[in-house]
């Protein structure tokens, strides 16, 4: 069995159904606008914060499975969706594989951006770093064309997490809440 912190926070809390709010905005549009992301991301990131302004935040639906006998340490597997009035406006399936030292994690990560599924895909790799204690976190992932930093924080309940996506132009936040049972 895995020791450490990614233990407790993938393992121990994170595990489960989770539910919530995204929110999103463009922080800097001139830094937006100066910002070599591409043609594509810069659509997809106008839609999202045009999408937000207009209908609010977005829901959050997830669920962590960890397996204990994978890996050196562990690994667990996260389907994240985020969506509205039905429609997913985000989907995104990543494995945790833990480092035996108990702190860093390697993502692996295949996202799709809007309702249908074989448009706007992209894969990616990324590390993770635990806080002691195991409940916290910070990401370290390219999303959008950017460099972003996620860090989320668990409360001490170990029922609630908050989360604050940011880079230079944008930043985006998360709040979930562990479904019962």
């Amino acid at each position: 069995m895995p020791k450490g912190d990614s233990r407790v926070y993938y393992f121990e809390v994170g595990q489960g159904r989770w539910g919530g709010k995204f929110s999103f905005r463009v922080t800097s549009w001139s830094h937006l606008r100066a910002a070599p992301i591409g043609l594509t991301n810069r659509m997809l990131v106008v839609g999202m914060a045009l999408f937000g302004r207009l209908v609010g935040a977005a829901r959050i639906s997830s669920e962590i499975v960890g397996h204990l006998d994978q890996g050196k340490a562990g690994v667990a597997y996260n389907r994240f969706r985020l969506h509205r009035f039905g429609l997913t406006l985000y989907r995104l399936d990543e494995s945790y594989t833990l480092d035996p030292n108990g702190r860093d994690v390697q993502v692996d990560a295949h996202e799709r951006f809007g309702p249908v599924p074989f448009l706007f895909r992209n894969s990616k790799r990324h590390p993770a770093v635990i806080d002691p204690g195991g409940l916290g976190s910070t990401y370290y992932m390219p999303l959008l064309g950017a460099d972003w930093t996620a860090i989320y924080s668990i409360r001490q309940d170990r029922c609630h997490i908050d989360g604050r996506l940011s880079c230079r132009w944008a930043e985006a936040e998360e709040t979930m809440d562990k479904a019962a049972g």
